[in-house]
């Protein structure tokens, strides 16, 4: 498998058995030049034809994206959504004034997104919740109501998208307390950080991948994901902690290759911020479980599930 094309759909078993093959890929070394090359190589390989599209939300990975698509005078925009005063629009627009990108923006109003709610849910599969846990499915709905809202804003067909960068960079909190005080995730033991991460990945498919598919294909668009490449993983994955993460800092080897390649700092130093959360859609959920007479949102949640129903 080399870069991800979300087209064609992947089974959970084979793409865990896929994800086993590269682990046992044990003679390469990653280091900053070539793991620099490959992510390079990985997003400039056989570009679009046609113009197309980067779903920017301001962080390191999207920006790295663009970067690159912007020194090798690709033909694209870049799209980002939110509500009003959200930090991805905030960021995003300072990076695309840094850069000289063209950024298509769109702030939301709660009625909007609850429309966009309600097409998520009806496009994803219905959710087997056990033990009153939401978690999974909330961050599902919110960030697939993010990806259909940024996606549906042009006439692109073709979007590049920066899933994968966090797993193979120890972006997210799991990764921090793999390193420090373990405990659970999701009611899953935290394990070391090799083997969380080697984990995570074969979690993407059930998690992301297939949602992503999903969103895109509702609307007869393409996801383009170019971290979730073989090279590239193999050379991440075998980067020692300590290029990784420490107490402070997450990706730190990706933020270096982002100021090596001229990523402004807006970007490359920014701490990771999960779509719901920088788009502040999990803000409006709140807010629309309010004013729908609900105390939590899972229970707003379960009357658009009824919805779907009728």
């Amino acid at each position: 498998m080399p870069r991800l094309k979300i087209k064609n759909l992947i089974s959970d078993s084979n793409w865990i058995k896929h994800i086993e093959s590269l682990q046992n890929v044990k003679e390469v070394i990653g280091t900053k030049e070539n793991l620099t090359r490959a992510l390079k190589e990985s997003i400039i390989n056989d570009l679009p034809k046609e113009p197309f599209g980067i779903l920017l939300s301001g962080g390191v990975d999207s920006s790295i994206i663009a970067k690159i698509c912007k020194d090798h005078n690709a033909s694209f925009r870049c799209f980002c959504v939110g509500m009003e005063g959200s930090q991805d629009l905030k960021v995003a627009r300072e990076i695309a004034s840094l850069l000289d990108l063209e950024l298509i923006t769109k702030e939301f109003e709660l009625d909007e997104i609850e429309q966009l709610l309600l097409k998520v849910i009806d496009i994803l599969p219905e959710p087997v919740i056990q033990d009153d846990n939401y978690i999974e499915y909330m961050v599902k709905v919110s960030v697939s109501a993010v990806l259909l809202a940024a996606m549906s804003l042009g006439d692109e067909k073709i979007f590049y998208s920066g899933i994968g960068a966090e797993e193979l960079f120890a972006g997210y909190q799991r990764h921090v307390k793999s390193i420090s005080e373990k405990g659970t995730w999701r009611g899953i033991d935290i394990k070391g950080l090799e083997e969380e991460s080697w984990e995570g990945l074969k979690r993407l498919n059930n998690l992301v991948i297939s949602r992503d598919k999903l969103i895109s294909e509702s609307i007869t668009k393409e996801i383009i994901s170019p971290y979730i490449d073989d090279e590239l993983i193999i050379l991440a994955m075998s980067l020692s902690t300590d290029k990784k993460i420490d107490s402070s800092t997450n990706k730190k080897i990706l933020r270096e290759i982002a100021e090596d390649i001229g990523v402004p700092r807006e970007a490359s130093a920014r701490k990771k911020k999960g779509a719901q959360y920088g788009s502040s859609f999990d803000k409006a959920i709140t807010k629309l479980a309010r004013k729908n007479g609900f105390k939590l949102k899972k229970r707003y949640l379960d009357s658009l599930i009824a919805k779907k129903r009728i």
